[in-house]
């Protein structure tokens, strides 16, 4: 019998995924043991039955599909495909997301931690929300136990099959309309339409909601965090060493978690299978501090960026430059933060 193909899991991602994850620059350019217990259990109102239940691939009714992506980061590629059914609000405060798996090969296919996290396998837990309106992430539901307050797959997907899947979350603004979905496996999905469902589920065992603020990548060099460069088919990432850093450390601050999933995102989405990191001080203290220090930080983020890309086949090459290349006047306080950087290089 032929062994279902399953995504590597030597960088799963956390339960928090990364935007990032997610920030809105990469939305405008872009173009995952034993099945966890079902948390239905604990939701006095079930949901209804499965659109596409298991062996069963019938079209989808004139409609049905807001939209549709294939994958990036698994072995079927463009034969495994997402389409989204629906994103609707519940009558108590929930927002339930509704997708479609389709294996479009002919072999059996194990979607393992593609799209959810470690306690949450062949889930979708790991997919989350943009909403662009308010520049806030929406995170799925977890319960106290570790769960998603989702479903998940029963088993590996046959060749030809599709099967549903669905998720809940914190539901956003009245008056937002529509939302950007961001999956581990896929180019975001952008501007879902919003619906309403009638319906009404109830579960007592949540954690409290998880919504995001974004951290943008900016286009400018001007800001004190982040800037960015592009030349032709490279991307240079700039970012500050004083958000990285404390004073003369290399270990990474908890303000840089979120600017380096979005790097890490980014990455992902890219085509380049050699990332360079390279790390760069002000001319305050000596070569023989700063170039060991910046090297020191550039292998810190190279640490991060590791175990943050869920791509495989990606390769780094580090290095430290102390004071050797300023971008900027190191006579001015200004310029001398400037200067303090790790950059990010990588084809697009």
């Amino acid at each position: 019998m032929t062994q279902p193909k399953e995504i590597s899991s030597k960088k799963r991602n956390s339960r928090r995924w990364p935007l990032i994850a997610t920030t809105y620059l990469l939305l405008l350019t872009s173009g995952c043991v034993t099945p966890p217990e079902d948390p239905q259990a604990d939701i006095d109102q079930p949901l209804p039955p499965s659109p596409n239940p298991p062996g069963h691939n019938p079209p989808p009714e004139e409609g049905r599909i807001l939209a549709s992506s294939v994958t990036t980061a698994t072995d079927l590629g463009p034969d495994l495909q997402i389409d989204v059914y629906a994103l609707e609000r519940l009558e108590n405060n929930f927002l339930r997301l509704n997708i479609g798996i389709t294996n479009q090969s002919d072999e059996r296919f194990d979607l393992g931690f593609g799209l959810g996290d470690d306690n949450n396998r062949l889930s979708a837990s790991q997919v989350s929300l943009v909403d662009d309106q308010n520049q806030q992430r929406y995170l799925s539901y977890s319960q106290s136990d570790g769960k998603c307050f989702c479903n998940s797959l029963e088993g590996a997907l046959e060749g030809g099959d599709t099967e549903n899947l669905w998720i809940i979350y914190p539901e956003p603004p009245a008056d937002l309309e529509n939302m950007t979905i961001l999956t581990p496996l896929t180019p975001p999905l952008i501007n879902i339409p919003i619906s309403r469902s009638s319906e009404s589920l109830e579960n007592n065992n949540l954690e409290d909601p998880e919504i995001l603020d974004l951290t943008m990548i900016s286009d400018s060099l001007e800001g004190d965090q982040t800037g960015r460069t592009e030349s032709g088919d490279e991307v240079s990432i700039i970012l500050s060493s004083d958000v990285l850093f404390d004073t003369n450390s290399a270990e990474l601050t908890e303000e840089s978690e979120e600017i380096l999933k979005q790097v890490a995102q980014e990455i992902d989405d890219s085509n380049s299978t050699t990332v360079s990191i390279d790390g760069h001080a002000d001319n305050t203290g000596s070569d023989s501090v700063n170039i060991p220090l910046s090297k020191e930080r550039a292998e810190s983020v190279e640490s991060s960026l590791s175990e943050l890309i869920t791509r495989e086949g990606v390769a780094f090459e580090i290095e430290g430059h102390g004071s050797a290349d300023p971008i900027a006047d190191n006579d001015t306080n200004e310029g001398r933060e400037r200067n303090r950087r790790v950059s990010v290089t990588f084809e697009k």
